[in-house]
């Protein structure tokens, strides 16, 4: 049975634009290139990887500016607050600069805080932060608007790959780090990935030539996401995966220092196993949809699953080396099927913008106090902080379960040809 709420959105009128350049009164046409997949990879790449970059050298960085514990986890919250605070106007800058401009303005503004954090003190190196989490918040936003407008066909699939895309962009630049490091120092290392994020600009840029836009109707008042149940469900789902995969991206290294005793460099590479591993997850994730013939099998799997890779740890950390490809392929999965679920839910790109702008940021709100919440438990141990941990993996499979339905989210938009173009 189809999950409906609010008003039709047939009684929404839509704004009358001006249309400019080559496609203009043109209703936008899928667009599956090679050139605009490889685009799409090149943004999501983007979106993990100023984040993931801090922990492996998170050690030098509190050593050369003198920063506390809760200072450093700042590093990883900022842009997780950034991302829950943010989200909600997206939609209304994709309006207004039309979705092909919002996304290259996000990655040069990711490229110039990347750029531009770490030549200073704590404070630039906080601005910075928050800066580089502006950005990818509205690319974190946009992605599945871009999947359900431009590769619809291939929901899925692509949805996988522009996900592993984000994970395989943690994963670059964990393995990258200490190595960039000893050579470069943390400074360079660090500010050295802006080349790729204006790299992505540029070919979106490219890729989104000559493409009309189809301006969406305004809505008044709240979006009707905001009461349908299920949208609820997966962003409770989304804000548990979100709180797990950073509270294990900031503390992971810690975590096996003191517990397995791993030396530093043996913690980064295990850190660096465990983001690499999620892109296994993230394309692993299509096959199992198509196999259970619904995303609520693995939802609520990869749930129980990140449990189990507390509770293991907890219980054995000798054998730390599986809990890391466990946890890497779930954190992975994870991810994944929840923005196939944004894609799949929402009746319309129009509606999957909304849907995912309230998806994210009332998950990245819930996700973002868990890496705080493990930090200061942290300080009597770690077996406080993974039970806690374990309790919020329990919470996602629940929510994957109500999250996983079949039913769709919103009210389609009028005919593509009866709204007007803008670019």
């Amino acid at each position: 049975m189809t999950e409906r709420s609010g008003a039709p959105a047939a009684a929404a009128r839509p704004r009358t634009t001006t249309t400019a350049g080559p496609a203009a009164g043109r209703p936008p046409r899928p667009t599956a290139g090679v050139v605009h997949l490889l685009a799409l990879v090149l943004v999501s790449l983007n979106l993990r990887g100023a984040i993931a970059a801090v922990s492996p050298v998170l050690d030098d960085i509190r050593a050369d500016l003198g920063l506390g514990a809760g200072t450093a986890a700042l590093l990883t919250t900022l842009p997780v607050l950034c991302f829950a605070l943010g989200s909600l106007l997206v939609p209304g800058i994709a309006r207004r600069w039309g979705v092909d401009r919002a996304v290259i303005t996000a990655l040069l503004v990711i490229a110039a805080g990347i750029a531009l954090r770490p030549w200073g003190g704590a404070v630039p190196l906080l601005v910075g932060t928050v800066v580089i989490g502006a950005g990818i918040t509205i690319g974190n936003v946009l992605i599945p608007v871009l999947v359900k407008r431009d590769f619809s066909r291939r929901l899925n699939t692509v949805t996988a790959v522009s996900t592993a895309s984000l994970t395989t962009g943690a994963a670059i630049t964990a393995v990258l780090m200490t190595p960039l490091a000893h050579v470069l120092g943390w400074r360079a290392a660090t500010a050295v990935w802006a080349v790729m994020a204006a790299g992505g600009a540029a070919l979106w840029w490219r890729s989104s030539q000559g493409r009309g836009e189809v301006e969406l109707p305004r809505t008044r008042g709240r979006s009707p996401v905001w009461r349908a149940g299920g949208a609820w469900a997966l962003a409770v789902y989304f804000g548990t995966q979100s709180g797990s995969y950073y509270a294990v991206t900031a503390w992971l290294p810690g975590m096996l220092r003191d517990m397995s005793g791993l030396s530093a460099d043996a913690a980064a590479l295990a850190m660096s196993t465990f983001q690499v591993l999620g892109i296994v997850g993230a394309l692993a994730t299509p096959v199992l949809v198509a196999r259970t013939r619904s995303p609520r099998v693995p939802a609520v799997m990869f749930g129980l699953l990140w449990a189990a890779t507390f509770v293991g740890l907890l219980l054995a950390p000798g054998l730390w080396a599986v809990w890391i490809l466990l946890g890497g392929a779930v954190q992975g999965g994870g991810i994944s099927v929840a923005f196939i679920l944004i894609a799949r839910r929402a009746v319309d790109a129009d509606v999957a913008r909304s849907l995912s702008a309230m998806v994210q940021a009332v998950g990245y709100s819930l996700g973002a106090g868990l890496p705080v919440l493990v930090g200061v438990l942290s300080g009597a141990g770690w077996t406080i902080p993974l039970g806690v941990m374990a309790l919020v993996a329990l919470v996602m499979a629940g929510s994957g379960f109500a999250a996983g339905s079949s039913g769709t989210i919103g009210h389609a938009a009028p005919r593509a040809a009866e709204v007007p173009v803008a670019v």
